[in-house]
Parts: structure tokens; C-alpha cells; sequence
């Protein structure tokens, strides 16, 4: 399992003057960061691939090949979701859905192999009630059952999702398809706006979560992910305001620590 981080120039700094020691950093698909980026180490990619929109039947799946092989990133991730009209509650909504994303699913298994998919879901706020289907977790469970993909479990987005659900994060996390993990990620997360986001630094809380999904890995109870992601910090104005370089110095040697005695 290797410590993964999003690129940000704090981080760059970082590792440039040996504060920090990372596995891989993480970053998006955008060809010139990735150049940037991979002076300071080897580069995992995270797309910008969402099943259940339509949109994956015309997507360029070479030039994702093509940045997939160039960086050795292990598999594509793509993201479950809901059109923001979708009415949960309606059975023939239910029932399109679902064959919509297995068709994306599928397709992008026929292209990348069934374990060169991860499949994610977004968190589930009262700000985004079309997303309640797609994050329910045996229906999420049933995608990935039925299409063959892997598992990418956020840490962050099960906190966000189980909190606004009233239901407890360690027994929905057990609830999925935890045999098929291949990457975990982990941020922190706060209210902004009147509704919890991540992308934060991690609390006391986040920590424990974490630790306990490591026990689960370190008992065999779990599969062991080929990579853990700190999502945390990144380029644009979505990150910049909220990357702090004290923040880094001081919880990527702690992540690097845990993740390398698991």
C-alpha cells in the first residue's frame, strides 16, 4: 500500500527540502501539472469520470490509456451519480438509472479490464437529494457486484454521507463490497455554508476512522488497497484557500507512518 497526496506547491516544497516523504502524488488529468508535478515524484492520476450522466459513450478512453500508461496509474476511477433532476422515490427513474450505469461501468471494464475500475461515490447532503439512490449502500454494493469493478472508498465522503443519513460510518463501510478495495482516500471535514465538505485537515475523529479501517486491512478482514490517497490540498481556487503548509508538514509523516506499518 502506498501514500498518495494531492500536488499543491506547499507539498512541492515539502519534498523539495525533505520535510516530507510521499509514495506518489495525486493529481487530475491536466497534462502540463502533470509535467510539474512529476519533478517531485511519481504521479497517480484521479479522473473526472462519472457513470450515470450519459456522457462516458463519447469519451475519449485512449487519451486516458495514454495518461493511465504514461504515470503506471494502477486503474481509473469513476464516480457514481444522478442527473440533479433524478427523483429517487420514482421506480422508473430507479430502473433507468441503474441500466444506465452499468452501461457505463461496463464499458469502461471492457476497456480497462475489470480491475483497471474503481468505482466512487460522491457524498450524500441534504444539498444534493439526487445522489441519495446512488449512495445507498447496496445499491452502490450491486453496481460494482454486477459490472465486475473494484472498490475506491472515501473516508471522508462516507462521513459526510452516513452523517446527514443518521447512520453509523463503520457499518455502512462494512456494508460494501470491502473485498474488492483497491485505493482508499482520507481528508478531513467541516461545515462550510451550512453543509459538511472535505478536503480539510484531518481531525481526532478522521484519525480513528482511519485507523480502524487499517486494522481491518492488517486482519485480512479487508483487501489491501494498492494506494491510500490524502486528498488533501491541490491547485485552483476550489484548494488553495484551504492548503496550509503546517497542516502538511505535520499530518503527511503521520499518514506516511500509518499507512507504511499497516
Amino acid at each position: 500500500m502506498q501514500i498518495a497526496v494531492n500536488y499543491s506547491l506547499p507539498l512541492a516544497r515539502l519534498i523539495k527540502d525533505g520535510s516530507v516523504h510521499v509514495d506518489l502524488i495525486k493529481c487530475p488529468d491536466w497534462e502540463g501539472l502533470l509535467d510539474e508535478a512529476s519533478l517531485y515524484g511519481s504521479i497517480t492520476i484521479h479522473f473526472d469520470l462519472k457513470a450515470g450522466l450519459g456522457r462516458t459513450f463519447g469519451f475519449d478512453f485512449e487519451r486516458i490509456k495514454a495518461f493511465k500508461e504514461k504515470t503506471a496509474t494502477p486503474h481509473v476511477n469513476t464516480h457514481l451519480v444522478a442527473p440533479s433532476n433524478f427523483e429517487h422515490t420514482d421506480p422508473i427513474e430507479r430502473s433507468k438509472i441503474n441500466t444506465l450505469w452499468r452501461e457505463e461501468i461496463s464499458r469502461m471494464t471492457d476497456y480497462f479490464g475489470p480491475t483497471g475500475v474503481a468505482l466512487e461515490h460522491f457524498p450524500f447532503t441534504e444539498k444534493t437529494p439526487h445522489l441519495r439512490y446512488a449512495t445507498d449502500s447496496q445499491v452502490f454494493t450491486n453496481v460494482i457486484e454486477d459490472t465486475n469493478c473494484m472498490l475506491l472508498l472515501d473516508l471522508a465522503h462516507v462521513r459526510i454521507t452516513t452523517n446527514a443519513l443518521g447512520l453509523d460510518a463503520k457499518k455502512y463501510i462494512t456494508s460494501l463490497p470491502v473485498n474488492r478495495l483497491v485505493e482508499m482516500h482520507i481528508t478531513g471535514i467541516k461545515f462550510y455554508n451550512g453543509v459538511l465538505e472535505d478536503h480539510f485537515e484531518l481531525d481526532e475523529e478522521d484519525w480513528a476512522l482511519l485507523e480502524w479501517a487499517l486494522s481491518q486491512i492488517r486482519s485480512g478482514a479487508w483487501r489491501k488497497p494498492e494506494i491510500l490517497a490524502f486528498e488533501y490540498g491541490g491547485i485552483g481556487e476550489v484548494f488553495v484557500w484551504r492548503t496550509n503548509q503546517a497542516v502538511l508538514r505535520e499530518q503527511v509523516p503521520r499518514l506516511y507512518e500509518a499507512v507504511h506499518a499497516a
